[in-house]
């Protein structure tokens, strides 16, 4: 009998086993796949479980070089009442060349982690590279990692760290102020927050905007990566019709992207003139083209993510011994 062997990967062993540089690095490598055609990735499937207000997504894809993974994510805004983590998910990752099951990771940590290197990749490329001030609006686990990828890649002085909640603010300051360069500041207004800062990160599940996108400091790189269904605008028209708009997945955006599709129905933006951070990354499309830019990149999160960091994770793994085997 053939007997099943899968490696277990907890939130702690994919701590140990990458960094954000190496996660930044591998989602913009999968990025550039991607828009090569270089990965098969059905769209994914929500399912939305009305009793309570939560999505359950299903989501894979196979990636040329990189391998083969599937995911299921859940987010459940009303957890934050209950204290209970908003999001919770599984990452299985597959042997592209069988499909056998290899190891199972922890999906609510390895979402955190591909969210915010994809922040960190779009930052890298687009944002100015002269970027002193930070702010993320939203510190929940999307929001942590946010910052970690951000003052990754560029030499902050400052990150403002805000929301509504002003403990949970002052908590995040306090959980990552030896983690990062930045000096960190805690904030309740986004205005307040995003006033003269040069890059800014929403990762909120708040389904109207966050900020009054005309008040937008010229020069400002935006990362969205908070909303994720059509009903959900975390960022307002003006953002989307004053910015030179980049994208994960041109595809993924018209299906999920709420905020540019309301904005494109109001004749602030349109598809043409997206472009995917895959085509720049890979020197196929231009990127920034002034310091007086105002950059956005929307990203709804994209299953080659999960790919790259699941795999880089698992091959960590096995080289420095972390996780459980388990047979199955």
């Amino acid at each position: 009998m053939d007997v099943l062997k899968l490696l277990v990967l907890s939130a702690d062993d994919l701590a140990q086993a990458l960094t954000m540089r190496t996660a930044i690095d591998g989602v913009t490598d999968a990025f550039s796949r991607l828009s090569d055609g270089r990965a098969s990735t059905p769209p994914r499937t929500a399912v939305a479980v009305q009793a309570v207000g939560g999505t359950t997504l299903l989501m894979g894809a196979d990636v040329e070089g990189l391998g083969l993974a599937t995911k299921t994510v859940s987010v459940f805004p009303g957890n934050r009442a209950r204290g209970v983590p908003v999001v919770h998910g599984l990452v299985l990752v597959l042997d592209p060349a069988t499909g056998r099951p290899r190891a199972v990771c922890d999906g609510t940590f390895l979402t955190a982690l591909r969210t915010g290197a994809a922040s960190g990749a779009a930052t890298e490329i687009l944002s100015r590279t002269d970027a002193r001030v930070g702010a993320v609006i939203g510190c929940g686990a999307q929001g942590r990692t946010q910052a970690l990828a951000i003052d990754c890649v560029r030499e902050l002085e400052e990150i403002r760290l805000c929301d509504r909640q002003g403990e949970v603010a002052s908590r995040l300051v306090e959980e990552l102020r030896d983690e990062v360069g930045a000096r960190l500041v805690a904030h309740t207004d986004p205005s307040r927050a995003i006033a003269d800062a040069d890059v800014i990160c929403t990762a909120t599940t708040s389904a109207t905007p966050v900020f009054d996108g005309t008040r937008l400091p010229a020069g400002a790189h935006v990362n969205g990566v908070g909303s994720f269904t059509l009903e959900m605008q975390e960022l307002d028209g003006a953002t989307v019709e004053h910015s030179s708009v980049f994208v994960d997945s041109k595809e993924s955006a018209l299906a999920e992207a709420g905020d540019l599709v309301m904005a494109e129905s109001e004749g602030l933006t349109s598809r043409d003139r997206w472009v995917e951070l895959g085509l720049v990354s890979a020197g196929r499309a231009p990127g920034r083209r002034s310091d007086s830019e105002i950059t956005l990149f929307k990203s709804v999160g994209h299953a080659v993510q999960d790919v790259a960091v699941a795999t880089l994770a698992l091959v960590a793994a096995r080289d420095r011994g972390l996780g459980r085997l388990v047979e199955l």
